[in-house]
């Protein structure tokens, strides 16, 4: 039952800050632009930060930030119509504006999403994407039952969701008098992609679900909807539901191929139906990039499909600022060498003693992990650190840092609680380790007689659990 006291505070919350827009509006009455301007704000309950971010296609174009009641407001005087996106703490939302929007939001953080809601003009379209994201995430949990059917119950399933979101829809512009086409792009791809994304999924989840050694045999008809997706929308390449459907397709392309020449591996596979299915170049870089990096932190696959991934993406990778950073993994991942000792190595305590890393790992299994320079991947790194120290009591976790100045790297090291005997700092000036000099949170894993059995992982990568209990073997 509705509590009548919630309900008349949410609406004179509303109120106030539709107020906002209504004062700031008509005091600039006499500008011959205001009908131009663009405005964007709200309310967020329990923040995570004090700022609020505004991108658009991952670019930042303006910050605010939080007022004393926790309210913030961006004012845009020629913005153009499309999807944006705004961040706040480590949570982002996408919206789509168009110019003389005046849209508010109310948010709590402590349930992000589920939270929130727009309000003022410009709020019925992105209640609605927002809606259909959240019904989205719903259908990612609620589709695993149905992954053990066969491919004609399973696709009668979607087929169902897809009727139901699609009449939503429907509703929705019988209600409305006009729909931007570019809108009504993003919602058909919201509508549509999530699913299909799932069908391109099916084959595996049905083996795993069955606990079967073969894949099951589908009709062709089943993908009948690849036809009408198209691979060159550059309006789609920053949207989520566009993106999540291209890299099922690309992994469900490699795996086929993997089947069919068991030479080849998976992951240097999606490198090459990425040149060969993406067409739009700057989203095309970006999964050459991403998998790029899963095939340098495999360690599994042989030199030779190591090296045909890598030509893959030198050749086809138009953005220098990636293909520099690949570059220098490549490198890294060369120095040092599994099997070999871990090289000669001096640090700086935080007391700004010189030590021996050899004297810290000496008698351990050790991980060896290094600090990026982002303050969220800092973050985010310090919690799996912490989680993963309990978890494996008689590994020993050392943390170097060579991205930050020694005031910088001590103030995290405290903000974040990490044991400070076991944090160390490289003398930048003094290294001349390339492999060393890394932004991102490499892991060498050293046995207790100071013998590397890999010398290049990561947090991020799946096999690192096994990688870790091997290591207490050894």
């Amino acid at each position: 039952m509705l509590d009548l006291s919630d309900f008349l505070m949410n609406c004179l919350l509303k109120y106030k800050l539709l107020l906002i827009f209504l004062v700031l509006i008509s005091s600039c009455a006499g500008d011959k632009n205001i009908t131009d301007a663009t405005y964007f704000g709200g309310k967020i309950i329990n923040p995570k930060s004090k700022g609020v971010y505004f991108y658009k296609n991952n670019e930042l174009l303006d910050s605010a930030q939080l007022d004393i009641k926790n309210k913030f407001l961006f004012k845009f005087d020629s913005l153009q119509v499309g999807l944006y996106t705004f961040e706040h703490g480590n949570e982002i939302q996408f919206l789509f504006l168009e110019p003389s929007d005046s849209l508010l939001l109310r948010l709590n953080t402590w349930d992000f999403d589920e939270s929130l809601v727009f309000s003022g003009k410009g709020a019925e379209k992105n209640n609605l994407l927002l809606n259909m994201f959240l019904e989205n995430e719903k259908d990612d949990k609620f589709i695993l039952n149905y992954y053990a059917l066969n491919d004609s119950l399973f696709e009668l399933k979607i087929d169902s969701l897809l009727q139901l979101k699609k009449l939503l829809y429907k509703q929705y512009r019988e209600e409305v008098t006009e729909v931007n086409p570019l809108f009504d792009k993003f919602m058909n791809a919201a509508i549509h992609l999530p699913l299909y994304k799932k069908k391109e999924a099916y084959p595996f989840r049905n083996k795993m679900a069955l606990k079967s050694s073969k894949y099951p045999a589908i009709s062709p008809v089943f993908y009948k909807y690849r036809k009408d997706v198209n691979f060159k929308d550059e309006d789609l390449q920053n949207f989520y539901a566009y993106t999540g459907y291209i890299r099922d397709y690309l992994r469900h392309i490699s795996f086929e191929k993997t089947i069919i020449n068991e030479g080849s591996h998976v992951k240097a596979n999606f490198i090459e139906a990425t040149v060969n299915h993406l067409h739009i170049d700057d989203l095309q870089s970006r999964f050459l990039y991403e998998g790029m990096w899963n095939v340098m932190l495999d360690d599994q696959i042989i030199d030779t499909e190591t090296k045909r991934a890598q030509h893959l993406f030198f050749e086809n990778c138009k953005d220098a600022n990636l293909k520099e950073r690949i570059d220098k993994l490549v490198k890294a991942s060369e120095s040092p060498k599994k099997g070999t000792p871990f090289p000669k190595l001096q640090v700086f305590n935080v007391k700004d003693n010189t030590v021996s890393i050899h004297d810290q790992i000496k008698g351990f299994n050790t991980v060896l992990y290094f600090w990026p320079k982002g303050t969220r991947q800092i973050v985010d790194l310090a919690k799996r650190v912490d989680y993963l120290e309990r978890k494996h009591p008689t590994l020993k976790f050392i943390g170097i840092d060579a991205n930050h100045i020694d005031y910088n790297w001590k103030a995290y090291i405290k903000a974040n609680k990490l044991n400070p005997d076991n944090q160390f700092r490289l003398d930048t000036k003094a290294t001349a380790n390339d492999w060393l000099l890394i932004n991102y949170s490499r892991i060498i894993l050293v046995d207790e007689n100071g013998i590397l059995q890999n010398g290049f992982t990561h947090f991020s990568n799946r096999r690192l659990e096994r990688q870790l209990q091997k290591l207490k073997k050894e």
